[in-house]
């Protein structure tokens, strides 16, 4: 193989390829936020998972048990500029949704495509299902693959000698960043760094720039390792849990890459597959080959270890925008390419909008989502009667009135040392958000993060929690009242069927008894 250069075609200048990125970006945005807006309309309120960041943003720390700090900050600062509402908190994810999209645009014209494989990549990504559904809500899955893409743009960039030394600080920050915002990033730089080991872009390591920013981004990331290192490193301890249990679907290997076609949609799937063979056997594509090594070694990580399939979509911007530019290449000319976005563009308003989105009434989704094959990708267990994405969007004001009705029929005398005790974050959450409006106290559980946030002095001597059955408290309480059941449409089937309990007089106290609390699943 001959020694690294730079590949010999004339690239557009960068400001070129800048308008129909930021274009995009701005329809990204905007089909978002509009989506959400709707969405609230209709019914779909905070995802379980946005409530649990909320509360993490109002303690906020260089680590949790189950995630990395950055999103937690996201919450915090989105509520403060935006408000608390659905679509206000979710206002950066949409932002980073719109650099998604446009950061493919930006890595096809990397690969010297032109304005119709800039485009074609970008409508490729705007219309992938699985980017679609992480970026529609407050989440670090609509940061990944920011940070992922545009840390490799760098690098493409000094690989080719397009960029100096001073590049590898950048890639060192937004890197750190990575880290900071989910941990998963880790795998992806070692994926990157055995890409680049194997191919002759190895040169690009060994240097005093390369050096910096490993330093750089070393130094970005040592907070949270710091914190995982004094908490006795809780998040491994978490992902283990896990990985003995079967809260996750364990996908077979052919299973794995059935997904991978899924949840980036089928129409696409030439795409990214033939974006992944240009860069792994043309000649023109040399000097860009360690990105398919990359891919490759991410793959087989993933799904060495079970990984969520989702886990490996932040890397497959780059094989659609190399995709796009060895398609329109193939034809010489800018129409296919053109008709092919158009395509994309068109299924999106039909297909993937609908599915992935808040723009269907739930009575109407299931019916619409019968038409199409392989839609509900599931990762784990838990059922519901709409995507857990969207199921896990009801149910959280009925039932946090519900405690309120109940916490307020107490006597006052007895509401003052009324402890509010919740089985999952989500429920905890929920009570913690929406229950200051009705007077609630703060409600305490031992789930995830909860754990360390103690038991607010409570005693145990009266309780309301949520539950299923009676027989579940009465060794470790006195007396057990049912005070009738919770239910909610459209909630996931785990969340259906709940009943309100009083717990009286708990036999050993929360403060003696906490350890038995501790629930990281």
């Amino acid at each position: 193989m001959p020694p690294a250069s730079p590949p010999t075609f004339e690239r557009r200048p960068l400001r070129t390829a800048l308008p129909l990125a930021a274009l995009f970006a701005a329809v990204t945005f905007l089909i978002h936020l509009g989506s959400s807006l709707w969405g609230s309309h209709l019914g779909y309120g905070f995802f379980r998972d946005e409530l649990y960041y909320l509360v993490c943003g109002h303690h906020l720390a260089w680590g949790y048990v189950d995630q990395a700090p950055l999103v937690a900050l996201q919450a915090r600062l989105a509520e403060t500029i935006f408000g608390l509402s659905p679509t206000g908190i979710r206002i950066f994810s949409f932002m980073a949704a719109g650099v998604t999209v446009a950061l493919a645009g930006l890595l096809a014209w990397q690969f010297g495509g032109s304005r119709a494989a800039q485009g074609l990549a970008m409508a490729a990504v705007l219309a992938a299902p699985v980017f679609l559904g992480t970026a529609n809500f407050l989440s670090m899955n609509s940061f990944d693959p920011c940070f992922w893409m545009a840390a490799l743009l760098v690098v493409l960039r000094i690989a080719e000698g397009a960029a100096g030394p001073l590049a590898w600080l950048l890639f060192g920050v937004l890197a750190g960043l990575g880290i900071e915002n989910k941990h998963s990033t880790v795998f992806f730089l070692i994926a990157l760094l055995v890409g680049l080991m194997l191919s002759p872009q190895r040169r690009i390591l060994w240097t005093k720039g390369c050096a910096a920013g490993v330093a750089l981004l070393l130094l970005i990331a040592l907070p949270n390792l710091v914190w995982q290192w004094v908490h006795h490193f809780p998040t491994y301890e978490l992902l283990n849990n896990i990985a003995h249990s079967d809260k996750n679907i364990k996908l077979p290997p052919f299973a794995f890459l059935r997904e991978q076609v899924n949840m980036l949609f089928v129409v696409a799937a030439p795409l990214w597959i033939g974006g992944l063979a240009w860069l792994a056997f043309a000649r023109s594509a040399w000097p860009w080959r360690f990105v398919a090594l990359t891919y490759l070694a991410l793959l087989g990580m993933m799904m060495a270890m079970h990984a969520k399939d989702y886990y490996v979509a932040p890397i497959y911007p780059v094989l659609f925008a190399a995709g796009a530019v060895a398609f329109t290449a193939l034809t010489r000319r800018s129409w296919p390419g053109v008709v092919y976005s158009a395509v994309l563009v068109l299924l999106l308003c039909w297909v993937t909008a609908p599915v992935m989105l808040t723009i269907l009434p739930p009575e109407k989704y299931a019916s619409f989502n019968a038409h199409f094959v392989d839609t509900k990708v599931k990762s784990e267990k838990f059922s519901s009667p709409l995507p857990q994405f969207l199921s896990d969007r009801f149910g959280w004001p009925q039932m946090v009135a519900g405690f309120a009705a109940r916490y307020n029929a107490l006597p006052p005398e007895v509401r003052a040392h009324t402890a509010i005790f919740c089985g999952n974050y989500g429920e905890a959450s929920a009570v913690n958000v929406l229950g200051p409006r009705y007077g609630l106290p703060t409600a305490i559980s031992g789930h995830q993060n909860y754990y360390y946030w103690g038991w607010n002095g409570y005693t145990g001597e009266s309780v309301l929690t949520l539950g299923d059955d009676a027989a579940d408290y009465k060794d470790y309480y006195a007396e057990v009242i049912d005070l009738g059941p919770f239910d909610a449409p459209w909630t996931m089937d785990h969340e259906h069927r709940h009943h309100y309990f009083w717990l009286r007089q708990r036999k050993l106290s929360y403060a003696a008894d906490w350890p038995h609390f501790k629930f990281w699943y």
